[in-house]
This record gives C-alpha cells, sequence and structure tokens, in this order.
C-alpha cells in the first residue's frame, strides 16, 4: 500500500455567533479556516489528518504539506513511525520546532487514520492500546458576554450531562471583572459541576506578570477551580512555575508546544500541575503519546486541548485514550459545523464521560463534497487585530 498523493484541504466555515468574543476580536469575518491534510494509497484508500495551525497560517500550512508530502510520496503507508522520521529529516535545518512539526504531525494523523481503517481497528489501539474505556469532558466555551447570556449557556452546560466546564477570563478590565464574572458562572453551575479557567496570556499582547497572577489567582481561589490555565506568556516557564508555588489552584499550560523540546521545558522549570498537549500542533500522535509518558513518569496528568475542527479532535482523542495519564479532554462548544461534518458518529456524553472510540482508524466520514460546502475563503483566518490592551490588570 503506497502513498501515491499528500495534500493539504483547505476550508472555511461559519464559526460562531455574531456577538462570540472571539469572533468579534479574531474572525470578524465570521468564518474560520481549517487545514486537514489527506493522504491517499495505491488501493484507492486514503486517511485524514489536521493541524491547528491551518486557522491561523493556512496557506502556510497547504505549502509545507506539499514540499513534507515529497519526502513521503511512494513510501509504504502502514509505517507511520518511520514516515515520520523521513519527514523529520526533511525539515532538519529549517523545521526543528514550529508549524513545520505541526504539519508533520498532522500528515503522520493522517497516516494513523489510513493505517487503522486498513486494519479495522480504531487508531488508540495501535498507539500503546486503550487505557480507558470512557474520559471525562469538559465543556469549552465561556467566552466574554453580558451575564443572562453566560447564566444561559452555563445552564445549558448542565442540562447537557457536562459535568466540567472551561471559561476564559482574559479580555477583561480588572480583576472585580473577574471575579465577577467567574462567580457568575460558579453559582449558575452550581457546587458539583467541575469549573476551570483560561487566562489565555499567550495571547495577550502585555501578559499578566507574576505578581499580577498570582494577585488574580488568590481574588478566585474561593470558587474551587480544576485550573488556571495559561497565567503567563506562554514561554515563561520560570513565571508559571513561581504562580504554581505561590497559589493553590493547579497551573495548566502546554497547548502552544510543536514539539518534545518545547514540551520539556516546562517539565524542567516544574511549571505545570496538569500538562494540554494538542496532537493537532505537537507534532503528531506518537509525539503526544511520547510527551504523555514523561508527564506520567513524574506523576502529572494530561488534560487534552483540542479547539479544531473534527479531524483533530479525534487525533486528540484516540492519543487521549491510549494515555493511562489523561484525565480529562477537551469538548469545544463554539458552533463549528467543521466539527460534525466528518465524524461517522456524533461525539456523545454518558454520565458526562466520552466512551472510547470504536470505529476503524480515527472513527472519521468525510463528505466527498466537504471542499464545495465550505470551499476556503481568503483572509478568513484568525487574526489578533482588534485585541485591545486590556490584560493590564493589577
Amino acid at each position: 500500500m503506497k502513498i501515491t498523493d499528500v495534500r493539504c484541504v483547505l476550508l472555511s466555515a461559519p464559526y460562531a455567533t455574531p456577538d462570540d468574543a472571539e469572533r468579534v476580536l479574531h474572525l470578524k469575518t465570521g468564518f474560520r479556516p481549517a487545514g486537514l491534510i489527506r493522504v491517499e494509497a495505491s488501493d484507492g484508500s486514503c486517511g485524514y489528518g489536521e493541524v491547528y495551525s491551518g486557522v491561523y497560517a493556512p496557506e502556510t500550512v497547504a505549502a509545507l504539506t506539499n514540499q513534507l508530502g515529497e519526502a513521503i510520496q511512494g513510501q509504504d503507508a502502514r509505517r507511520p513511525a518511520t514516515l515520520w522520521e523521513r519527514m523529520r529529516l526533511a525539515s532538519y535545518y529549517w523545521g526543528r520546532l514550529g508549524i513545520s512539526q505541526s504539519v508533520i504531525g498532522g500528515i503522520e494523523m493522517a497516516l494513523w487514520d489510513l493505517h487503522g481503517k486498513s486494519l479495522g481497528v480504531p487508531v488508540c489501539d495501535l498507539l500503546g492500546g486503550r487505557t480507558h474505556d470512557a474520559l471525562l469532558a469538559y465543556a469549552s466555551g465561556g467566552n466574554n458576554k453580558p451575564e443572562d447570556e453566560l447564566r444561559a449557556e452555563m445552564r445549558g452546560y448542565v442540562e447537557d450531562g457536562f459535568r466540567a466546564v472551561k471559561i476564559r477570563i482574559n479580555n477583561l478590565p480588572g480583576v472585580d471583572e473577574i471575579v465577577q464574572k467567574v462567580g457568575i458562572c460558579r453559582e449558575a453551575l452550581g457546587p458539583d459541576v467541575g469549573l476551570a479557567v483560561d487566562a489565555a496570556q499567550g495571547l495577550a499582547r502585555r501578559p499578566w506578570t507574576v505578581k499580577q497572577a498570582t494577585t488574580i489567582a488568590k481574588t478566585i481561589e474561593q470558587f474551587d477551580l480544576m485550573w488556571i490555565e495559561e497565567p503567563a506568556e506562554v514561554a515563561n516557564y520560570d513565571g508559571f512555575a513561581e504562580i504554581r508555588r505561590n497559589i493553590s489552584i493547579p497551573v495548566a499550560g502546554g497547548e502552544t508546544v510543536t514539539s518534545l523540546t518545547e514540551a520539556e521545558s516546562y517539565l524542567k522549570a516544574d511549571a505545570l500541575d496538569l500538562f494540554q498537549p494538542d496532537a493537532s500542533l505537537i507534532g503528531g500522535l506518537s509525539v503526544f503519546r511520547k510527551l504523555a509518558d514523561l508527564c506520567d513518569r513524574r506523576q502529572i496528568p494530561v488534560a487534552v486541548h483540542t479547539w479544531s475542527a473534527g479531524v483533530g479532535i479525534m487525533g486528540n482523542y484516540h492519543a487521549a485514550f491510549a494515555s493511562r495519564n489523561c484525565s480529562i479532554v477537551e469538548l469545544p462548544s463554539v458552533p463549528n459545523p467543521l466539527r460534525e461534518a466528518v465524524l461517522a458518529e456524533p461525539l456523545r456524553l454518558v454520565e458526562g464521560k466520552v466512551p472510547a472510540p470504536t470505529s476503524a482508524g480515527l472513527g472519521l466520514t468525510v463528505p466527498d463534497d466537504l471542499e464545495s460546502q465550505y470551499p476556503y475563503q481568503p483572509g478568513t483566518y484568525y487574526k489578533i487585530l482588534g485585541a485591545t490592551d486590556r490584560q493590564e490588570t493589577e
């Protein structure tokens, strides 16, 4: 089964609601792109992967896919690890970190999908074996919006059966507004539903200082939080560690890492209570699994980050189910048709948990007309334009 084609499938789809903060600040066209990877084999079969960087630099992802795909043309599609190594060597002098690694990972994800389908088994069974029957899922939403809408959103999650929710606390004027928002969500969810907060300081023009982050965290400790995410600029590993030493809320991060090299910087600094790798960014399912094992040896749980379309979500879930120290997975709640359009079976919750995948490969059914349904629109990529300096919380 030889590889005959590797290509990037760029798409653009309506995203979120018109007043959603992410859409207002960063996706003003109302659309968000996705970068899927399609690998075709000589027997007529194909597999799909996704590169989360396609949200931010879709045309770069497409160009890199073309170049890196040349390194594996004509090779045996059933050898993802060997082909990952070929692509690593092909990018050695120019792409050991960053978006090139994410593209390699997206191609590798497609290879695992193809391999799993050829054997008739779920990909998680090929990544070391399934280690969970089900995993707790948290609803990921809580963007800034009017109080009545925020309360309704939180109550909706409870009604849908979620036992955990994450909200955003960035782009707010000050500490009082943060406390108010977290308090509203805790009240609406009740005491029995887990609540986490995402400070998203990697996207801030002026990220919180260690002192600011510590002060803010102490003011919201009263709300019994599962974790505070990205309370400092993402490469401020020592800052993460200092914050962690001085607050009682667990500190989470790591969603932006694109390699084990970056990931090890967090581990060496003892910076995290909870690591949040994303298989569609970090360099593939194999790298995700290696990182999960490194964390396991340090007794650090893993909480999957996945804010991509449906292909990336499923890639992350398969890696999660093969990682014994994965404690929880993210389930985006912002409306995005590219999430459900590619799934063989709808994602469902059973007592707040996602059951282990059972379909072959990644469990995808990609419609033949997906590109015509959601044609790529240049300029729809995620922009930092419109982000404000409302990060200067004292």
